[in-house]
């Protein structure tokens, strides 16, 4: 059956719109979200993790799994009863793999035995599965989950289980000396060929159910001749005839095996999502953070936020930070300026953050969203000087945004943090005016924080259309408040204001 926890039916996944996943994870800092997300479960960190960075450009396919996540959040304690029975089942059959693939390569007779093993750890795990989903079966109100619930029992009903313990005593039977009907053709060299098992035991039952009435059809002809091997020519052939049958049994059930470890895999990495989420949500909800899930519009340019703030730096402080507000209607270009270490990079990486989440389905940081699906999400924040670098810091700039250009979308979303700052004034105010000119021409979107006064006070004064100029503020008294508001640009750099403060205080001192 098909999964569709994660993606509604036919969904067919669109390019890679997050193609510099290793810039988007440390630039916006969402380690920390994912560690909370996780709890330390490797298998649930890398899930999370997956999905995180490879947002949607599907709205129907963001709205199919906020649909999901509201019924998991209403739901929490169902969703981690699921996973752990499912991961459980998963880790018990991947153990007996590991352990059956170091005695090396089993005889026939062992195969069929490893076969048995196997299949009845699954149908273990499959009966529990199954009374996890009876006993909470009116939990979830969702159309997706009732769906995944109802299929679920349709396919693996009682007729289907019943069926399933039939064959294993059956293996059970041919493994303690039981008896496989076998017919075959003679092939070249007079070799036996075109084995097929008619029947295995001393009977054939009469049930019928598509999966398993395709692993032992019945060809078992009227005429029926029997003969006895006494000679050591006759006895080995006999074995290897045998044997053949053997395999030929171990591989049908291998085919069941594997189909219903498919099926336990795609539902353990679906549920690991949900999973993450809801301990997140209620991580946030413990430490009283603000979250909501944001509306996802048809239009262009609608990024607009009511409290949102910076969800890493909020974990990490174990305290909401300063929260801002977005008024982004029709805007390709968010200018921002202000003091240093007055809450820039922070308030972009909370949009930045809040806009992954959006696109994965999630609920994001904030009191209110709303946002459009980007064609692509980039990052392009400065680096720390390396002395391994065999380029100065400009180029190693010019060169990491050139290869987001090169397969940048019309209509992506790029958050630009104090680059081309590390040349002079006149000549970083000169790449930026080029490259957003050419942001505007191919209608992306540009949060984009400067000390590059020169391009931010030319923009003002000549009135760029489709932007919004915002600053780090500052009381009178000129103390940071980290807030983001609205307002004609300023010079970023309080260096002589630094020096007097300083100087002053070093002089009071002595």
């Amino acid at each position: 059956m098909q999964v569709n926890l994660l993606n509604r039916p036919g969904f067919v996944p669109a390019e890679d719109i997050a193609p510099f996943k290793n810039d988007i994870v440390a630039d916006l800092g969402i380690e920390s979200i994912l560690e909370i997300m996780a709890k330390n479960d490797n298998y649930i960190l890398t899930q999370c993790r997956n999905v995180l960075i490879n947002p949607l450009v599907d709205r129907d396919n963001i709205l199919h799994r906020q649909s999901v996540l509201r019924d998991a959040l209403r739901n929490k304690k169902t969703i981690l009863s699921l996973y752990a029975t499912v991961a459980e089942v998963v880790t018990d059959v991947s153990n007996y793999r590991a352990t059956s693939r170091k005695k090396g390569n089993p005889l026939p007779a062992v195969r069929v035995l490893n076969a048995i093993e196997q299949l009845d750890i699954l149908a273990g795990g499959l009966e529990r599965l199954k009374a996890e989903i009876v006993n909470t079966y009116g939990h979830f109100t969702g159309i997706i989950f009732r769906d995944f619930y109802d299929e679920f029992l349709k396919e693996f009903d009682t007729n289907f289980t019943t069926l399933v313990h039939e064959k294993l005593t059956l293996l059970r039977a041919i493994s303690d000396g039981g008896e496989i009907q076998i017919s075959g053709t003679i092939g070249k060299g007079l070799k036996g060929d075109g084995y097929i098992v008619n029947a295995l035991s001393e009977y054939q039952t009469k049930r019928k159910f598509d999966i398993m009435e395709s692993l032992f059809s019945t060809k078992v002809k009227k005429n029926e001749i029997r003969i006895s091997y006494d000679d050591l020519a006759l006895n080995r052939d006999c074995k290897d005839l045998a044997s053949a049958g053997l395999l030929h049994v171990a591989s049908c059930f291998d085919g069941l095996s594997i189909e219903l470890m498919r099926l336990f895999d795609t539902l353990r990495a679906q549920l690991a999502f949900y999973y993450g989420c809801c301990n997140l949500h209620s991580h946030m909800e413990n430490m009283v953070f603000p979250v909501c899930f944001p509306e996802i519009v048809d239009g262009e340019h609608a990024v607009t936020a009511d409290g949102i703030y910076d969800l890493g730096i909020a974990i990490q402080n174990m305290r909401i930070p300063t929260t801002n507000t977005i008024e982004g209607d029709d805007t390709l270009l968010y200018l921002i300026t202000g003091t240093n270490h007055g809450g820039k990079t922070t308030f972009i990486r909370s949009v930045g953050v809040s806009q992954l989440m959006a696109q994965c389905g999630m609920f994001v940081p904030a009191k209110h969203m709303t946002t459009q699906v980007f064609r692509g999400i980039y990052t392009h924040f400065v680096r720390n000087e390396d002395a391994t670098m065999s380029a100065g810091k400009l180029e190693e700039e010019l060169r990491r945004l050139s290869k987001m250009i090169d397969v940048m979308n019309p209509g992506s979303l790029i958050f630009l943090n104090e680059s081309f700052a590390t040349t002079s004034e006149r000549e970083g105010a000169g790449i930026a005016e080029d490259i957003i000119k050419a942001f505007f021409d191919n209608n992306i979107t540009v949060f984009f924080v400067t000390h590059i006064y020169t391009y931010a006070k030319k923009a003002y004064d000549e009135g760029f259309p489709r932007t919004q100029f915002l600053q780090a503020e500052r009381t009178v008294e000129g103390e940071r408040t980290y807030h983001i508001t609205s307002g004609e640009p300023s010079i970023t750099g309080y260096g002589m204001e630094l020096y007097n403060r300083v100087m002053n205080g070093e002089k009071a001192g002595i």
